[in-house]
């Protein structure tokens, strides 16, 4: 699987899923609301430490279910 090249919210330049996960992380840990809407409305809605993330990223970003369990509404 190819690896993203940029953020699927603000475009910065990431390589790989590890670097994007961190920087969705780190956005979110600033509190970024486009960041943090993003997570809540593709990925997850609980915290997860960038490494927990990458997992779930590639499964989301590939059309598979993450690995963890989602909240839905």
């Amino acid at each position: 699987m190819e690896a993203p090249t940029s953020c699927p919210v603000c475009g910065t330049a990431v390589v790989g899923w590890g670097e994007l996960a961190t920087h969705l992380v780190e956005r979110a840990g600033r509190s970024d609301g486009d960041h943090i809407m993003w997570l809540n409305r593709r990925v997850t809605k609980h915290r997860r430490p960038a490494a927990e993330l990458e997992a779930d990223l590639v499964a989301t970003l590939s059309g598979d279910e993450p690995s963890a369990p989602r909240v839905r509404r």
